[in-house]
């Protein structure tokens, strides 16, 4: 003859089960919907951060642009690594912000202030035009 207390134990046990999971399907269920929800949020995030990147992508380009203008007389300019430091300490900038504002990579700027490469005659030009400006006209553009 079966042990009653077992038995009682055993039913107790599969009816709490039952219980717990009538509880918790409606939960998955909504987890799983949150977790989509949440899925869907990341990607229109992620689509609404490229297409703000490339707009201020474009005006960063803008204002990179005014410093690249066109003038050879200033691509012949001697620029050494004390100056590119100097001037960059002067407009409150670090390497990166000086490179983003001259469109270049920050190992670039480490490497002209370090003298172990020397700026193109593009980058020249517009470090010399760099060094006509301000610091709140600096700020200006690196926000824009």
């Amino acid at each position: 003859m079966p042990n009653v207390a077992q038995v009682l134990k055993e039913e107790i046990t599969r009816l709490a089960r039952k219980e717990a999971k009538a509880q918790a399907d409606p939960l998955r269920r909504q987890v799983r919907g949150l977790r989509q929800a949440v899925k869907a949020h990341e990607e229109t995030i992620e689509r609404l951060e490229k297409a703000l990147n490339k707009m201020v992508g474009q005006s960063g380009a803008a204002a990179r642009t005014s410093l690249y203008a066109p003038e050879q007389e200033d691509a012949s300019a001697r620029i050494t690594p004390a100056s590119v430091r100097r001037h960059r300490l002067r407009l409150n900038l670090s390497q990166a912000e000086l490179a983003d504002l001259l469109g270049v990579s920050t190992n670039t700027v480490v490497r002209w202030e370090a003298g172990s490469s020397a700026p193109r005659a593009q980058h020249r030009t517009a470090l010399v035009r760099l060094r006509d400006l301000g610091v709140r006209e600096v700020a200006k553009m690196l926000e824009d």
